[in-house]
């Protein structure tokens, strides 16, 4: 890898989040900026969430390269997990603790790893380097989202 602003630009989605949730009241974390997405208690919850997939994602192309990525329903797991009960305050830390964890990993992949691929059904060949990009462009389509609480 060696794009040396990657592995800071991921770091720095859990403390974002942080920051523009605690300028927001918790009166409002269950309502829609939105009606097409998630409340921002649900945001929250997903991020957590998706970081822990991600992961799985990355050491399994590391692993297995050129094997299948599993899809997920976002909607479907945000239901199934019960987003709406959630903590955020608790998501928030599970969110950071989940993406050092992430960063960790990927710190131990040799740069030659970085260019091998799995599959995903939708979004076609990713490498381990694709991941980590489509990474921080989540998390900046979510702190985006997150904004317009403010």
């Amino acid at each position: 890898m060696n794009n040396p602003y990657l592995i800071r630009a991921l770091s720095f989605g859990p403390s974002i989040v942080a920051r523009i949730v605690g300028q927001i009241d918790a009166s409002r974390y269950d309502s829609h900026s939105d009606p097409e997405r998630f409340t921002l208690r649900e945001a929250v919850a997903h991020l957590a969430e998706w970081d822990a997939i991600d992961l799985v994602r990355i050491k399994q192309i590391v692993s297995r390269p050129g094997s299948d990525i599993e899809p997920f329903d976002e909607v479907e797991l945000a239901v199934k997990n019960r987003y709406v009960s959630l903590d955020v305050h608790e998501q928030l830390a599970l969110f950071a603790r989940r993406r050092v964890a992430t960063i960790a990993f990927l710190e131990t992949v040799p740069p030659e790893k970085w260019g091998l691929s799995a599959v995903h059904a939708e979004k076609g060949p990713l490498t381990v380097y694709d991941m980590a990009n489509l990474i921080v462009a989540h998390d900046t389509y979510h702190i985006e989202h997150l904004t317009q609480y403010l």
